[in-house]
């Protein structure tokens, strides 16, 4: 069985999502991943000295090449430089489009465009001050339980609401990931990495 999934960002939280697809890829199921990216990560903005195996003061590129590394050994992801301008459809046949022409379906979409601000059409009635962020003019996505914004598709990131950190805005793209695959599968689902994988 193969499913597709758009995500929206190409930051930390993005990439976190698109590792674990690509790490759950196993014989009864494959992953077929765009990921968009506006090039506008908050991370870029960064110096990392809090989270565990990253060197100290890792910088965005040097940790988007290392996680794009990790992904490639498991499962090729289509990347788009661009601004997502639309999301529409249903869970299953979901659509996506940008400012360049661009329109991809997928069955499941994963936002993680940070808190800076998220003007896609589609998601305008969503959109909620982030109240755990000490900067101003922040925004989240209001969100149902495991993060699900509508049925098919996910908050990840900061704009899911978790605090400014890289390590929460990882751990949550993880969780949406986890409740996409728990819904591919429909019984509660986490993928965990053995010493046999290889």
């Amino acid at each position: 069985m193969k499913k597709t999934i758009t995500i929206i960002g190409g930051g930390i939280a993005g990439l976190s999502a698109a590792l674990f697809f690509a790490a759950a890829k196993n014989n009864e199921i494959d992953f077929d991943i765009t990921i968009f990216d506006d090039n506008q990560s908050d991370l870029k903005a960064a110096a990392i000295y809090n989270v565990p195996f990253f060197p100290k003061g890792a910088k965005a590129e040097a940790i988007f090449s290392h996680i794009k590394g990790q992904i490639d050994t498991m499962l090729k992801v289509r990347y788009i430089q661009s601004s997502v301008t639309e999301i529409s459809g249903e869970k299953g046949n979901l659509i996506t489009k940008d400012n360049v022409g661009n329109e991809v379906k997928a069955d499941y979409i994963i936002v993680a465009t940070g808190a800076s601000k998220c003007d896609i059409k589609g998601l305008e009635g969503f959109v909620e001050t982030h109240t755990l962020m000490p900067k101003p003019n922040k925004i989240k996505l209001k969100t149902k339980e495991r993060q699900m914004i509508k049925e098919g598709v996910y908050a990840a990131g900061l704009v899911s609401g978790v605090t400014t950190m890289v390590a929460c805005a990882m751990g949550s793209a993880n969780e949406a990931a986890c409740a996409i695959l728990s819904d591919i599968k429909g019984t509660l689902s986490v993928h965990h990495d053995t010493p046999s994988r290889g």
